[in-house]
């Protein structure tokens, strides 16, 4: 199988790994739904810029969001009734965001987190 490139292709496999309840539930939105019917149209405002020939070897994907330092531009949702989609849940979430240095903009660390949830390390 080729590698999977954008979420439209693992879209594309949800309902092969995905309950029907469970592909309804990630597939619908709130009250009318607007929102979800709004998103594409939003996210197509935004591009990506190409940058060839450019020397990246001191590469910093590092920014700030709401005044916190992050390491790369990837943050993480609340998302609700994920032992829909992984037996492990909201912990496979938290171990991957710790070991990738993530932030959940939480208030608490992590690894304070997942020690008060007793939480095992992988």
């Amino acid at each position: 199988m080729n590698k999977l490139i954008n979420i439209f292709e693992y879209e594309s496999l949800a309902p092969k790994y995905l309950s029907l309840m469970a592909l309804d539930y990630y597939t619908s939105g709130a009250w009318d739904e607007v929102t979800l019917q709004d998103n594409p149209t939003a996210y197509k405002k935004y591009k990506l810029r190409p940058r060839m020939l450019v020397d990246v070897s001191q590469g910093n994907l590092s920014t700030k969001v709401l005044g916190q330092l992050i390491k790369m531009p990837i943050l993480i949702a609340p998302t609700a009734l994920q032992c829909l989609a992984h037996p492990e849940e909201e912990l496979a979430t938290a171990r991957v965001a710790a070991d990738n240095g993530l932030s959940t903009m939480s208030t608490k660390s992590l690894e304070n987190l997942a020690l008060a949830a007793n939480v095992p390390k992988s």
